[in-house]
């Protein structure tokens, strides 16, 4: 859980990196090098998601509704863990008072 936090940390900067450079469509496209960036598994876990696009060269740019939709994911994937969480300890509860 910690290296997914991690990971989710490091894409946001990348995002940020493009968005500072305005590489946000494939006419504005920037290299890594070009961002000052170094390719990792947070780096290939966006152009694996279509959040990084590459129209060639080695050039890469930001798809911001991609990015988007990422995210809400995630946050909807956050939601129903704390909401299972939540239950569960509920449960838990109810079941040490219904014992005693």
């Amino acid at each position: 859980m910690f290296l997914t936090a991690l990971v989710i940390r490091r894409q946001g900067a990348i995002v940020r990196s493009f968005e500072r450079a305005g590489a946000t469509g494939s006419a504005s496209a920037r290299t890594a090098a070009e961002l000052g960036l170094k390719p990792d598994m947070a780096w290939y876990q966006l152009v694996g998601r279509a959040v990084l696009r590459c129209p060639g060269a080695g050039r890469y740019y930001l798809d911001r509704p991609s990015w988007l939709r990422l995210r809400k994911r995630r946050r909807i994937t956050g939601l129903w863990l704390a909401a299972v969480i939540v239950l569960l300890i509920v449960l838990w509860l109810w079941l040490r008072v219904k014992a005693a």
